[in-house]
């Protein structure tokens, strides 16, 4: 048994978090191809780690909200999806609207939450289920906040 996140030691013997298991079998989890061995662990995590290792700011997505229904879905998605069905299913696009749209998958993951709005706008892209206009794009980060510790104060 080793306490989990060696970089904030102190912190795991408070939270309790620990990994169960020898040396030899963390090693043999990253080694082997077949017949991995499983490593227990927990899956909650302090934040200062997700903080450190960019978690905390890089796993965002751009959503939109159905107007109507409130049923959210991933922007980048929506785009995606209207394009890829555009270019396979229209016979009729000009190869200029062709080539546009090739550009947007190509960059839309580079897109600020303005400029992807401004696209699902410019192509009337509307929610798939309802057909409902959609809200501005807005960043939900992925990560969900939660209390651990016998306090329950500190963030993971």
């Amino acid at each position: 048994m080793w306490v989990k996140f060696d970089m904030i030691h102190r912190v795991e013997i408070v939270l309790g978090l620990f990994l169960y298991g020898s040396d030899l079998l963390r090693l043999q989890h990253f080694i082997l191809e077949e017949n991995m061995l499983e490593v227990d662990c927990p899956c909650v995590t302090p934040e200062v780690v997700l903080k450190a290792s960019g978690h905390v700011d890089k796993f965002t997505d751009l959503m939109v909200k159905d107007e109507k229904t409130g049923t959210c879905y991933r922007a980048d998605h929506l785009l995606k999806d209207y394009c890829t069905e555009k270019l396979e299913k229209d016979l009729t696009i000009s190869a200029e609207k062709a080539a546009e749209l090739k550009d947007v998958l190509a960059v839309m993951e580079d897109f600020s939450p303005e400029q992807l709005g401004a696209k699902i706008r410019e192509y009337g892209i509307t929610a798939p289920d309802t057909k409902n206009p959609l809200s501005d794009p807005y960043p939900f980060n992925l990560m969900f906040q939660t209390s651990i510790g016998p306090s329950g104060l500190i963030p993971g």
